[in-house]
């Protein structure tokens, strides 16, 4: 790779970089409009734009930048790119627009993910491209005006299978036997079959993918490397405690779908989601940061107690948002929604705040 393109490549990567973690804040600020918290107006976002936002805005532009940084080939980085466009779109009110500039990211997503799969065709990447895929199918169904409840188990699918296929590729030291790792894909295909089938019978099929959530979420606590390196030390211990908190909350999801199935509105929906979102793919967040971000920037975290901080409070207060969801306390929901965003930030500023830190400490 010539400098020149080395440099390119870099330059493009921290803009998209920058670009994804405004995705996110904007995503948390438009989640506060959503609770009915009166705000200063921001740019020509709405409430509406919170799922958007945290879908492709953030989660959409990290993932595939990523998987660009990791190709290191230049039109991998037009899908996050594309995403970021929809982004700066929503910011400015040009929802149409943006809407296409999400198609263009998914298919190109999907044609990364689909590449990897040809150069390299192992399960945990048929996995990642079936998150892809799922991103695909809700970005066209939102930019067809379906209503978000119909589309948000295609945007739940996205982080879901691109972090389960991860999970599998980092597990291989713990070398889980074929046997175990076919279960684990066909329990993942049949989820895949059981999103599907909710546009035919709603509570049905979305009770039916919650047991397959629990088969999964079990096997990921069985076969996940977190069983051992939670006896480790600083980052390795963390990220376990993380990742197991992580597959709680999946299992506590599933058991509710089981009961409740997947309202179209109201407390149930607020906290089947959430808890998708919040328990599961913010710890997943929390506990790949120490690796994701050094793979990414070159820049080691250095390690702090600190960071179990927020990481309680985002358990704490999750658990408060779903109890006032269960109790239909819109008071106790805002007080947990509230504390969540309060955790994120604090998370971010301390992985920020370290990075300056040691950065000086060198000088």
């Amino acid at each position: 790779m010539t400098a020149y393109k080395t440099k390119l490549l870099n330059t493009l990567f921290g803009i998209l970089l920058v670009t994804a973690g405004m995705g996110l804040l904007l995503g948390l600020y438009t989640g506060l409009i959503r609770l009915g918290l009166v705000l200063p107006s921001a740019f020509e976002l709405g409430a509406m734009a919170h799922g958007p936002l945290m879908i492709n805005g953030f989660l959409a532009t990290l993932i595939s930048v990523e998987r660009g940084a990791a190709l290191e080939k230049l039109w991998t980085y037009i899908a996050p790119a594309s995403f970021a466009i929809s982004t700066f779109l929503l910011m400015f009110g040009h929802t149409a627009a943006g809407g296409y500039f999400l198609i263009l990211g998914s298919v190109l997503l999907l044609l990364i993910m689909g590449y990897l799969c040809k150069i390299q065709p192992v399960n945990h990447h048929f996995i990642m491209a079936g998150g892809a895929l799922a991103l695909l199918n809700g970005n066209l169904l939102f930019i067809l005006n379906t209503p978000v409840f119909e589309l948000s188990g295609w945007w739940v699918a996205f982080p879901l299978l691109t972090i389960f296929g991860e999970r599998l590729e980092l597990n291989r030291i713990m070398r889980p036997p074929k046997k175990a790792v076919h279960l684990f894909t066909v329990l993942i295909f049949l989820w895949i079959l059981s999103l599907a089938g909710i546009h035919a019978e709603r509570d049905l099929f979305w009770q039916a993918g919650s047991v397959l959530i629990i088969a999964i979420s079990v096997w990921l606590i069985r076969y996940d490397v977190a069983r051992r390196t939670i006896k480790s030390v600083e980052w390795t211990r963390y990220s376990a405690w993380g990742l197991l908190t992580g597959y709680g909350w999946l299992i506590a999801v599933g058991i509710m779908g089981v009961i409740f199935g997947l309202p179209q509105a109201g407390f149930m929906y607020d906290a089947i989601l959430h808890i998708f979102f919040v328990g599961f793919v913010f710890s997943m967040i929390f506990a790949h940061a120490a690796v994701i971000i050094p793979a990414l920037t070159g820049k080691i975290v250095p390690y702090s107690h600190y960071f179990y901080f927020p990481l309680i409070l985002l358990h704490g207060f999750l658990l408060i948002r779903i109890l006032g969801d269960l109790f239909m306390s819109a008071g106790w929901r805002n007080i947990g929604s509230y504390g969540n965003v309060a955790a994120i930030l604090l998370f971010l500023g301390g992985i920020i705040f370290q990075l300056f830190y040691s950065h000086f400490k060198k000088k």
